[in-house]
């Protein structure tokens, strides 16, 4: 037998170079998960300094009170109110898939609401009650991602954000002026991570849900809170936000992260951001606090600013390096579109497959696959 060929020397200008980004201060250093698991703890108190919240009210007993449910198509939703402060009570739409529940309870996924008058029924493709007075034309257009997951066997529930529709302040819908009267050490950004925390707990209290299977997602302003709450609350397994507001450092627009009208995220930002100084804690520390839990972010390229979206593409390749640092590249990933601000049905049905993987499939990238052959025409 003759010798086996002598492999070919190895050509160094094929050597993929490394791409400098951005984003590469996130893993200076880095060289083992211990370094990383250091790091963490810096950037966990940088973000916390971020959502300010510290000023965050102690959370109150939640009272749960059932208003309305009622069979939308296929599946149940049920009205809750519940307490978030000592004199303020927020509104939530449960869905509830039909059948028994899967050994263990249901698995269940947070879906939060964007900047929709409609409110978060809009999740669930509820219309709004006949007469009723909205901002703007209802539609849905592939945002009504709870009802697919509630249709996929997922609980689900949507939270209204706390300035809009039943909540709607009196200068107007998603205005904060209200807010920050009432709390002005506070962020609206830190105010409705927080209430996302407290709907898990609502959502630990229903009955035939697994509240060791809980994931989030959201579009635009549900975006950017569903990639907010998964790095603040780690009961959140699985995570998958649509159409994120662009980072503060990348986006020649970012003073609207800190305007001084309408809905102000981080007023504290403004100084710095009508400056063009760096803002320290941007998403890549975000996303990399979610690690190493899964999470795909959907955006598209052509959404508001085409440079901003290119460096998040680069930003998403800096956590996959930081995913496989710690020995789990599987559970990151991105889908980018061309497609704008929106959710097309490739992201809804990317949402659905990535949440069955986590939650119901312990990360099978098949799992629940039909692999048996069909049947010829000749068998009967």
């Amino acid at each position: 037998m003759p010798p086996p060929p002598v492999p070919a020397p190895f050509h160094p200008n094929w050597t993929p170079q490394p791409i400098p980004t951005y984003w590469d201060d996130l893993l200076d250093g880095i060289k083992t998960p211990d370094d990383w698991t250091q790091k963490r703890g810096v950037v966990k108190k940088r973000f916390l300094e971020l959502l300010r919240d510290e000023a965050k009210p102690k959370v109150p007993s939640l009272r749960i009170e059932v208003e309305r449910e009622w069979d939308a198509g296929g599946f149940t939703v049920r009205r809750l109110t519940y307490n978030v402060e000592s004199d303020e009570r927020a509104t939530a739409y449960v869905g509830i898939p039909p059948g028994s529940p899967p050994p263990g309870g249901f698995p269940a996924v947070l879906c939060i609401q964007g900047t929709t008058s409609w409110g978060a029924r809009q999740t669930l493709g509820i219309l709004p009650d006949p007469g009723e007075k909205l901002h703007g034309t209802p539609e849905i257009t592939g945002k009504d991602y709870a009802r697919a997951l509630v249709r996929a066997g997922f609980v689900t529930i949507s939270p209204e954000h706390f300035n809009c529709a039943r909540r709607c302040p009196p200068e107007g819908q998603f205005d904060t002026a209200q807010f920050y009267k009432r709390h002005p050490n506070w962020s609206a950004c830190g105010k409705s991570t927080y209430e996302n925390h407290i709907a898990l707990n609502v959502l630990e209290t229903l009955p035939n849900v697994n509240t060791k299977k809980f994931g989030a997602t959201g579009f635009s302003l549900g975006g950017t809170n569903s990639m907010t709450i998964a790095a603040y609350d780690e009961r959140i397994q699985c995570v998958a936000p649509n159409g994120v507001a662009m980072t503060f450092n990348q986006w020649e627009e970012a003073h609207h992260w800190s305007r001084d009208y309408w809905y102000i995220y981080f007023p504290q930002l403004r100084p710095q951001l009508l400056k063009g100084e760096r803002i320290q804690c941007d998403q890549h520390e975000w996303l990399s606090l979610i690690a190493p839990r899964p999470s795909m972010e959907f955006f598209g390229t052509n959404d508001t600013s085409p440079g901003a979206q290119a460096h998040r593409v680069q930003m998403q390749l800096k956590i996959a390096e930081l995913y496989r640092l710690l020995g789990v590249e599987n559970r990151h990933a991105y889908m980018a579109f061309g497609d704008g601000h929106s959710i097309p049905l490739t992201s809804t049905a990317a949402i659905v497959a990535w949440m069955n993987r986590w939650l119901k499939y312990d990360g099978d990238p098949i799992g629940g696959w039909d692999a048996k052959p069909s049947k010829r025409a000749d068998e009967s």
